[in-house]
């Protein structure tokens, strides 16, 4: 079932999707739980997905990793990436060209890290470094015994446009929008 009508207003579209968003963030079997993030490896796109962990106050996408990620090493020398979501239930995909800012051993990581239990901390506090050859697996799941967030760390991304596609067997809607003095300002355009 579409998410994005005919009978919406355009300035209604954005509020619309950060809405769906939020959902995204916040159901653990949401579609949008999931992301496609994009970087440049010099220039070379570089696609994987990623887990949506918040929607900050001010539309801002939070996603965690490894500080010695790949994606990190991407980011610090380009802060500009993409994000894709897609919920195949609803026919609604939405991408969003970003700047991102990389957040390590500051006030933000410190505060997210007391809520990750358990193994998932086993995530960000592996001995060698992620995309690191091993030789074998086992070498690949060796956890510092600390498990401390020394290399934590949030992918804070800052959408600057954003375009949706709607399907739908009614009519597919297609928009796009700029974020102009933190306000969305958009036209449709053909599907």
């Amino acid at each position: 079932m579409p998410i994005v009508l005919p009978n919406n207003k355009l300035e209604e579209i954005p509020s619309i999707v950060f809405s769906e968003l939020r959902k995204g963030a916040s159901k653990k079997k949401h579609p949008f739980k999931n992301v496609v993030l994009t970087t440049l490896s010099k220039e070379t796109p570089i696609s994987r997905w990623v887990v949506f962990r918040k929607l900050t106050l001010e539309q801002n996408i939070l996603i965690y990793t490894d500080s010695r990620s790949e994606k990190i090493k991407n980011l610090r020398a380009n802060s500009k990436g993409g994000l894709l979501f897609y919920n195949n239930k609803q026919g609604l995909q939405i991408y969003f060209s970003t700047v991102s800012t990389i957040h390590q051993n500051n006030e933000l990581t410190k505060k997210y890290w007391q809520g990750i239990v358990g193994t998932s901390s086993q995530n960000y506090t592996t001995i060698h470094q992620p995309g690191l050859p091993i030789n074998n697996i086992s070498d690949g799941q060796k956890i510092d015994k600390n498990l401390n967030d020394k290399y934590f760390s949030i992918i804070e991304l800052c959408p600057i446009c954003m375009s949706i596609l709607q399907l739908s067997r009614d009519g597919h809607i297609r928009a796009s929008f700029n974020k102009i003095n933190n306000e969305w300002k958009g036209t449709y355009v053909v599907p």
